[in-house]
């Protein structure tokens, strides 16, 4: 078994993070959205200026990068847009499996809302991105 492991992880590469999610079955989403807060600079907000609910599998969060530049859980009923997916699909996201253009067209992102704006967040994934992969380190 051990080996098998070994040899899927050498052929696919697969970072530190996804390792941790092949052995976890709940990966903890609040735990995650702390450690995006800081992401959520004033410079990000004036680039981006869209307010954007997160509908995952098990909870909604609301990125504000319009008015407040926070991440908080719960819906927004004022949001811009709202990005529905499951949270593989949004691991995949943060950890550069899959981008967003990839998900909306494969139909497991959906969107509602202006998808100029949505494009908008793609700098935010990217950023969430390096935070994975220096906890990976």
């Amino acid at each position: 078994m051990y080996n098998i492991i070994t040899r899927r992880i050498m052929a696919q590469r697969v970072c530190a993070y996804q390792l941790a999610r092949m052995f976890s079955s709940t990966p903890n989403i609040p735990e995650l959205m702390e450690k995006f807060k800081p992401l959520i600079t004033d410079k990000l907000v004036h680039e981006t200026g869209v307010s954007c609910v997160l509908k995952l599998s098990d909870s909604s969060w609301t990125l504000d990068l319009r008015d407040e530049g926070t991440i908080k859980e719960g819906s927004d009923d004022t949001a811009d847009i709202t990005l529905d997916m499951n949270n593989d699909v949004f691991f995949g996201l943060i950890d550069g499996s899959t981008t967003t253009a990839a998900a909306y067209m494969s139909g497991q992102l959906k969107l509602e809302g202006n998808i100029m704006q949505a494009m908008k967040l793609s700098s935010l994934f990217k950023n969430m991105q390096g935070v994975i992969s220096e906890e990976a380190k």
